[in-house]
């Protein structure tokens, strides 16, 4: 039996299976999924999910890029949120953005190419997703311009299966936030003796 998955944008865990544990470091250190959005047509309302089902080659049913060539899923993370809260003076809501997933923390990927694995499903970077004119609707004034660097990727699925609010993400970048006067972002490699 598993614990019921939490509300979007509740701080969360996956529920682990009998006789394994997770430890609280491994909560706060591995990035998870902390809000799952979809918008059933262009333009419409985003709705909170719990769990997707995504297709590959496809992308997540029931959202608006369904079936579309590339834009299978969006990616950003709640660390670029904060800064562009930051930058926008006021709370950036995950919804606002108009992106499909929302991870706890990490630094998401923009070249293309690059992989993420959510939950048991495989991405691939397409390209950045810019902000657009919504944001200004959807975040006030300057929404766009806080979002610009900030907005995270367009990801194609490469494997299908569900993503849920808790599980998982694979292949994000390692990085100190810019406001610390770190250099660019760079990937996980593997570890040197």
């Amino acid at each position: 039996m598993t614990s019921p998955d939490p509300s979007p944008g509740s701080p969360s865990t996956a529920p682990t299976a009998p006789g394994s544990t997770t430890s609280d470091a491994d909560a706060t250190t591995v990035p998870r999924v902390t809000e799952l959005w979809v918008a059933p047509e262009r333009h419409a309302p985003m709705e909170p999910r719990r769990c997707v089902e995504v297709e590959a080659g496809a992308g997540v049913v029931g959202d608006r890029w369904h079936g579309t060539r590339h834009r299978h899923v969006t990616l950003q993370s709640a660390d670029a949120l904060l800064e562009a809260a930051e930058a926008l003076g006021s709370p950036v809501p995950a919804s606002a953005t108009r992106r499909t997933v929302t991870v706890s923390h990490g630094v998401v990927p923009t070249d293309p190419g690059a992989r993420v694995s959510v939950g048991g499903v495989e991405l691939e970077v397409v390209r950045v997703a810019a902000p657009c004119a919504l944001m200004e609707r959807s975040m006030g004034p300057g929404g766009a311009a806080a979002l610009r660097r900030r907005g995270g990727s367009v990801l194609r699925a490469l494997s299908s299966g569900p993503i849920a609010v808790g599980d998982p993400v694979e292949g994000l970048l390692t990085a100190p936030t810019p406001s610390r006067g770190a250099g660019p972002a760079r990937r996980p490699g593997p570890s040197t003796p």
